[in-house]
């Protein structure tokens, strides 16, 4: 652009939309320019170390079948644990399954005053790395200790959390905040912990439907409050509470959950993440479950 061209609002949207800032800029600026609801579909690779490990082989050393099985199932990216993405040739397997990294998962001890500061060292670090892979949500759920925690620990836990998202800013990554089933305790005191005392602008939730319906919360209730805090989401669901082997109708009702996406403040990813329990009823393939559950999000949620 020559010192004699105009930018336009259109034009500086496009520039930085490749980050962070730039799925934030998408909702400033929706009056003029209509962003769709969903960046893509992308799968969790979780259950795949799942099925790898019972035939004594490690996920670590076939992310290049993982991929393959993800672009196949018709996908448009994926979303994996950090100790992946500095492997040899990372890189190269995201190009050559023509898959986007939508996300990567880490978990974190974020309570604990003497381990915090390593805490966000730790994940800070990872900001430049994801930021050249094409990636901008980093996925981290506070370490559970087997007690609720204290009002104090939640307390150093959101400011670590905060830290870790001011940290990642920089590199145009956004902290999205998980949860498993114990942050539901005590009408998910923890889980609204984690959104209540921390900054909007830097820590996001990662919506993770059924583990919020399984800890005995109400994914309804919670994810309408905090609709606007919404960067990421995994999709899993189960009848009667066991696992079902690919993503269906069952004990969340993900139509009224589409419902609730479309008071997201960003576009976000529809990330699948199968698991399979020992009372999971499994019939076929991980590559046929992930494509069946590829056909479902595509059914209830349009993209």
């Amino acid at each position: 652009m020559t010192s004699t061209t105009r930018m336009t609002r259109r034009d500086f949207a496009a520039q930085v939309l490749s980050g962070l800032a730039g799925v934030q800029a998408a909702a400033v600026l929706a009056a003029e320019t209509p962003s769709p609801r969903y960046r893509g579909v992308s799968a969790q690779t979780y259950v795949w170390s799942q099925v790898l490990a019972e035939k004594k082989l490690k996920i670590a050393d076939s992310l290049d079948l993982v991929f393959g099985e993800i672009h196949s199932g018709g996908y448009d990216g994926v979303e994996t644990m950090a100790e992946f993405v500095g492997q040899s040739g990372f890189r190269d397997l995201l190009a050559k399954h023509r898959l986007k990294l939508s996300g990567v998962y880490s978990g974190v001890v974020a309570h604990d005053k003497d381990k915090a500061k390593a805490a966000v060292d730790s994940l800070a670090q990872l900001g430049p790395r994801l930021k050249t892979l094409g990636c901008d949500v980093l996925v981290v759920n506070p370490n559970p200790i087997g007690r609720e925690k204290t009002d104090a620990e939640l307390d150093i836990q959101a400011q670590t959390l905060n830290a870790v998202g001011r940290a990642l800013r920089d590199s145009t990554v956004a902290l999205n905040v998980h949860c498993h089933a114990p942050e539901l305790r005590s009408n998910a005191r923890e889980f609204r912990s984690n959104l209540d005392r921390t900054d909007p602008a830097l820590v996001w939730l990662n919506a993770d439907v059924d583990w919020i319906k399984r800890g005995g919360g109400d994914p309804y209730e919670l994810l309408t409050r905090y609709a606007d805090r919404i960067g990421s989401c995994h999709l899993r669901n189960g009848v009667g509470g066991v696992w079902s082997e690919s993503l269906g109708d069952g004990d969340v009702d993900y139509r009224r959950i589409a419902k609730i996406f479309e008071k997201v403040k960003v576009p976000i990813w529809l990330t699948v993440e199968l698991a399979y329990e020992k009372q999971t009823a499994r019939t076929r393939s991980l590559a046929e479950d992930a494509a069946l559950s590829r056909k479902y999000v595509r059914e209830v949620f349009d993209i």
